[in-house]
């Protein structure tokens, strides 16, 4: 066995919140196209939409996703308008009336919904720590940059697709329920690589992947309070 590591720079408040297991078994190739993305991200659709389902912490996050950009009794703001404090305060001042932000609401891609769990307006972030099984021998992880191109597919399916990688199939119903809402809330990424055994007659790109995912808050807010529980 042996272990590579990727480290991508933390958050300023990067403290893990929640952690839940993703697992994958299939074929993973290198560079894939966008439709063998799709079908991954399907694969991790039930997972997630299963992890929305019994979380409390996510059942909480669900009741209370509908909130004014002023915040719970207008003690905060949301963070996406930190640099417009000035503005915002005069509006309060002024007795405007905010409309409410739905925190949950769905990200719409060509006609497709999209229900990712670590997203900008939660301010979250998430780290992964992979153990990767796959049928080659051992020393040869970055025999062409194969893992690290691999490694991209998988992200890829781990997140919110653009225009260009949409599949209008029936295979899964919307809202598809993905892990990130764009690789850039990626704050971490550790790879453990061993052997694949057992697994007979089957191509150099099978692979069996256990991904443990540590959600984690960049910036600490009153909306944000429910990831701090499973």
């Amino acid at each position: 066995m042996r272990r590579e590591s990727v480290r991508i720079e933390d958050g300023p408040n990067g403290h893990s919140i929640m952690k839940f297991t993703l697992t994958y078994q299939g074929e993973l190739r290198a560079n894939d196209n966008f439709r063998k993305k799709w079908e991954i991200r399907n694969h991790f659709h039930p997972q997630l939409e299963e992890l929305w389902r019994i979380s409390p912490a996510l059942q909480r996050v669900w009741r209370q996703r509908n909130v004014p950009p002023t915040g719970w009794a207008r003690l905060e703001t949301h963070h996406s308008l930190d640099t417009q404090l000035n503005e915002e305060m005069e509006r309060i001042s002024a007795g405007a009336i905010w409309p409410q932000m739905d925190l949950c609401s769905p990200i719409v891609v060509a006609g497709r919904y999209f229900q990712p769990l670590v997203r900008d307006t939660y301010a979250l972030q998430c780290g992964l720590d992979i153990t990767f099984l796959r049928k080659e021998d051992p020393g040869r992880i970055y025999q062409g940059g194969d893992l690290d191109n691999r490694l991209k597919t998988l992200l890829d399916a781990l997140s919110v697709p653009n225009e260009q990688q949409i599949v209008n199939d029936d295979a899964t119903s919307d809202p598809i329920f993905c892990l990130m809402e764009n690789d850039r809330l990626l704050s971490s990424l550790n790879v453990r690589t061993r052997r694949l055994l057992g697994a007979q007659n089957v191509t150099k790109h099978q692979v069996s992947l256990t991904i443990e995912v540590d959600v984690q808050v960049a910036q600490s807010r009153l909306y944000n309070q429910p990831f701090l529980g499973n």
